[in-house]
């Protein structure tokens, strides 16, 4: 297998899923898999090739904004860094990340043995809505948003077994 086709110093490649509005007016279902692929040197470790991949028929509002704030930051305006985010709060962080190692005959992509923690969820984020062309204004207030108010709904649900070997 070759690598996959991500050269250094570019944007993450994201595929933009089907989606199906649910009868409540207010939350998508995934129809598709959504997966995000991105260059990352991890602290202490070497710079790899990652990929996350949110699963069809999840559930996700794009964004819990307070519907008086629409005016200002629509949840639609923050684009596909949404499901990313709501898919690992939604899973305290308990989400699979794989790692490229097609360099190896016959490897390809390889689970990492490490768990996401909210910091990692709200920068993913962040690089989301940059890559996707978010204006700095409205990722800034989302970015500070969901630092300030979203950590009971991280908390509630944060239940992580041990990380795998």
């Amino acid at each position: 297998m070759s690598a996959p086709p991500l050269l250094p110093g570019v944007p993450g490649d994201v595929t933009a899923p089907r989606q199906t509005l649910l009868p409540d007016l207010r939350r998508f279902r995934l129809a598709d898999d959504a997966s995000y692929t991105w260059r990352h040197t991890p602290e202490g470790g070497a710079e790899g090739v990652y990929r996350l991949v949110v699963p069809a028929g999840f559930e996700h509002d794009f964004a819990s904004v307070p519907r008086p704030l629409w005016a200002l930051v629509a949840p639609i305006d923050l684009g596909i860094a949404s499901i990313f985010h709501d898919w690992l709060y939604a899973r305290a962080g308990r989400a699979e990340t794989l790692r490229w190692a097609g360099r190896t005959p016959g490897a390809g992509w390889e689970p990492v043995p490490k768990w996401w923690t909210r910091r990692d969820a709200d920068r993913l984020f962040a690089r989301l809505m940059r890559e996707q062309g978010v204006p700095r204004w409205r990722r800034r207030a989302a970015f500070l948003a969901v630092r300030a108010f979203a950590g009971g709904v991280w908390g509630r649900r944060q239940t992580r077994p041990a990380p795998r070997p």
